[in-house]
């Protein structure tokens, strides 16, 4: 049997979503909004950013099990994504999901003053 199947990604990535919960002083930001037999989705509220997390096992979607998106709230433009395939290990999952809560924590609105471009005619 494989190491990377649908159950164990979902086991996974729960242990993961409560061991991060359990480090926020305020986990208001953090919500398992879905959780069924074969779909599970994590909200995530950040400062700048939205993202949602979904584990599924439905067919005809682009990736294996997990997808990832992060959406800058000022612009509503996708500032991070990731997803998985079937050359992914449980440990894959696991570090991008590490990496993609740093990226949207540290995420910064960056913004450019229009009036600085110059119009040439």
């Amino acid at each position: 049997m494989s190491g990377y199947n649908y159950e164990i990604i979902k086991v996974s990535v729960i242990q993961w979503y409560e061991k991060v919960l359990s480090g926020l002083k305020n986990q208001d930001g953090i919500i398992l909004s879905k959780n069924s037999e074969d779909t599970l989705i994590i909200d995530f509220d950040f400062q700048n950013c939205i993202a949602q997390l979904s584990v599924t096992n439905l067919q005809f979607v682009p990736y294996q099990f997990v997808y990832f998106e992060a959406i800058a709230i000022e612009t509503s433009n996708q500032i991070y994504c990731f997803f998985d395939d079937d050359t992914w290990q449980k440990s894959d999952v696991i570090n991008a999901l590490d990496k993609a809560l740093i990226f949207c924590s540290n995420y910064k609105v960056t913004y450019v003053n229009p009036s600085i471009f110059t119009h040439w005619n």
